[in-house]
């Protein structure tokens, strides 16, 4: 394991037990467009062996639902989460829960707090852009490092796959405190997330009911007949089980934002993700490399994309 990675998870490792002792200290709660860049630079590949495995299922760490205190001197990066009130349905204390949730799977890998800022219901309309514009027009003096939007996505692209991102120009005078390396301190990180999500869905046939006891045409993997299980709270494919994503019920949801929000500092952009012949050479992983739980507990990005991350950070 490159030795850089193995002291990040000790500190990691620290920084989670600080993260829920001050979970259970304080409840209290802080108050407070859009193209696919092109790659503006290239970073020397610094190769490594395969990494160890990550925490199995039972390892997940479990999100509380009350806002978590960063410990003194460390980075944050601060969401808004918007609901698309018109598709999905999900409550202050539930969009609290999945960003704190998020800020455990970043803050394994690397030494950031995730904090959730404001929190706004949206039933005015439109596409997932056009309510980022209403929230900064709104909020124009204090926005923050990244938006979270729950909803189906534009032509139902996250009601499909679960989620995506994408940045978006912020207004005259806005400055992030995290620089991407593709479209610098004057953008917005946008995740796009279906709250409702069902992440290896079984029997369903593409509704929102169960039609069958085994997997219908396209569910697990393309493996029709595959047997359905009872798995948080809903119909999962049997070949699932045991998988990172499925340890919570809220797992690959809040996964999926950490994804989204960061493959901006992937110069690659979706080539730096984690199962990619770029991430292998990267990483220096013997050809054919595939660690499906190692996938997982990086988010689906190559784990230098973290590194670039932290990097990036300039207050």
């Amino acid at each position: 394991m490159n030795p850089r990675h193995s002291r990040i998870r000790g500190l990691h490792a620290l920084g989670l037990i600080l993260i829920l002792t001050a979970a259970c200290a304080s409840q209290g709660q802080p108050t407070l467009g859009e193209t696919a860049p092109t790659p503006t630079q290239t970073v020397t590949p610094s190769p490594t062996q395969p990494p160890q495995p990550g925490p199995t299922s039972a390892e997940a760490p479990t999100a509380a639902a009350a806002t978590v205190a960063p410990p003194p001197g460390e980075p944050i990066f601060t969401v808004a989460v918007l609901v698309d009130t018109r598709a999905v349905q999900a409550s202050r204390e539930q969009a609290q829960a999945v960003i704190n949730e998020a800020g455990l799977h970043l803050r394994a890998l690397v030494p950031v707090i995730m904090v959730m800022t404001d929190f706004v219901e949206d039933g005015n309309g439109g596409a997932t852009t056009e309510m980022l514009q209403r929230y900064m027009i709104a909020h124009a003096t204090a926005l923050p490092n990244g938006v979270v939007i729950f909803s189906f996505g534009e032509e139902g692209r996250a009601k499909l796959n679960g989620g995506y991102g994408y940045t978006a120009p912020a207004p005259s005078g806005y400055r992030n405190t995290f620089v991407s390396p593709l479209v610098g301190s004057s953008h917005i990180y946008v995740a796009v997330v279906d709250y409702s999500f069902r992440y290896m869905a079984c029997g369903y046939g593409g509704s929102d009911t169960v039609k069958s006891a085994s997997a219908l045409g396209g569910e697990c993997g393309n493996h029709p007949g595959m047997a359905c299980v009872q798995q948080n709270g809903y119909s999962m494919c049997a070949n699932a089980i045991g998988h990172l994503y499925m340890s919570t019920p809220t797992y690959f949801l809040s996964s999926t934002i950490v994804h989204g929000l960061l493959q901006p500092f992937a110069a690659g952009g979706a080539q730096d993700d984690y199962d990619t012949p770029e991430c292998t050479a990267r990483m220096g992983y013997p050809a054919g490399f595939h660690d499906l739980q190692e996938s997982q507990y990086h988010n689906d990005l190559c784990p230098f994309v973290y590194d670039e991350f932290l990097k990036s950070y300039q207050p």
